[in-house]
């Protein structure tokens, strides 16, 4: 047994069963003795599995590993380090409810696009079935809800092609459906009024975070009252350790006198940190029933929730002259593209900008002819 150089690296050299191997280990010649005692104790010891008799196992490993095994022992443990909490929860739904059960019993190398492109048209024509009896209700399946399958499997055999266990991605093929985008309902300003005065008093200042400040919904639910900035008129939105912001960033944005009158008036829960919280001092984790009951109420009709909230603050700070780059700063996107997408123009605003529109000297000719 020896430790050589070889060409800037350290090698370890040695003999099993009469047979000769030697290892490249690295740049340090301490990592190669380390390497090379560790070997001496696990021949003593009746441990030691050659390098090539050990790729070879996992070789057979690997091809033998099905679909169930991989996401759950694999890729889901790695989404939980690497992906945010509610992304990897909704990954983990995705594989659980649909991607498992019907790839679970195939072995990673056993599915081909052709299996994956079978996915896709069975869930198109599946339907799902809610509640039994007078409540049973059956829709189909949009071709939305199959692309963010269809991504989540995407994902997962990209990273089996990079961990060696399989060679070809067979999803790399597959297209994602064409998408019909949802028909956006921008709530006017006398709508956000009618809302907020008729959701309960402690709900109207998360309302009023919304539409006065852009926040997101989990934003809402994490906001402290320690974020509350007084002196400067501020809200800081901030990304923390146990709550991150989507993009993993703080930003501040200026309250203005209706929301900094909400939120003083807005009930403090004794010992919980959080603004907007239950008696038990938890945040909130769904508003949905109360936003629909106040949206009724107010006579406004479509589905109510908190994103259109935020998205009419960006459709109103457009239209009232914000500049984009301030917006995008209060919304907190990287990209101005983003915050352009929520530049949907108010029926009401549209009629008044028309009648900006004028041609003077046409007007006049045009009025005294028809005078």
């Amino acid at each position: 047994m020896a430790v050589y150089q070889r060409r800037g690296a350290w090698w370890i050299d040695y003999y099993y069963q009469d047979r000769r191997h030697r290892q490249k280990i690295g740049s340090r010649k301490k990592d190669a003795e380390e390497a090379l005692s560790r070997i001496k104790v696990q021949i003593a010891a009746g441990e030691f599995v050659p390098p090539d008799e050990r790729k070879r196992n996992d070789r057979q490993r690997r091809d033998s590993m099905l679909f169930r095994d991989f996401a759950e022992k694999e890729f889901l443990p790695w989404s939980e380090t690497e992906h945010a909490a509610s992304h990897h929860q909704r990954l983990r739904s995705i594989f659980n409810a649909h991607l498992v059960p019907f790839f679970g019993d195939y072995r990673l190398d056993e599915i081909t696009s052709r299996l994956v492109a079978s996915y896709k048209t069975t869930r198109r024509r599946a339907v799902y079935t809610k509640g039994e009896g007078k409540r049973k209700r059956v829709h189909p399946v949009n071709a939305a809800t199959v692309n963010r399958e269809l991504c989540a499997l995407k994902v997962m055999f990209k990273k089996a092609v990079e961990w060696d266990y399989i060679e070809d991605n067979p999803t790399l093929s597959v297209k994602v459906s064409k998408e019909t985008p949802r028909e956006v309902r921008l709530l006017e300003g006398d709508e956000i009024v009618r809302l907020i005065e008729c959701l309960p008093d402690h709900l109207k200042a998360l309302a009023a975070c919304a539409v006065y400040a852009g926040l997101r919904r989990s934003e809402l639910f994490h906001l402290r009252w320690c974020d509350i900035n007084w002196k400067t008129g501020e809200i800081a939105v901030v990304s923390r350790q146990e709550h991150h912001t989507k993009n993993y960033t703080t930003r501040r944005i200026p309250m203005n006198d209706a929301l900094q009158e909400m939120l003083r008036r807005h009930p403090h829960r004794l010992g919980s940190p959080y603004v907007f919280c239950n008696a038990q001092g938890e945040p909130y984790d769904n508003v949905r029933k109360a936003l629909l009951t106040a949206a009724t109420a107010a006579g406004i009709d479509g589905r109510v929730t908190l994103h259109p909230l935020r998205h009419a603050f960006c459709s109103h700070a457009l239209m009232q002259g914000i500049d984009p780059r301030t917006v995008q700063k209060w919304m907190g996107h990287q990209d101005l593209k983003t915050t352009l997408k929520y530049a949907h123009v108010s029926p009401a605003h549209e009629r008044e900008a028309i009648q900006r529109l004028r041609y003077d000297q046409i007007d006049r000719s045009f009025v005294e002819k028809t005078g």
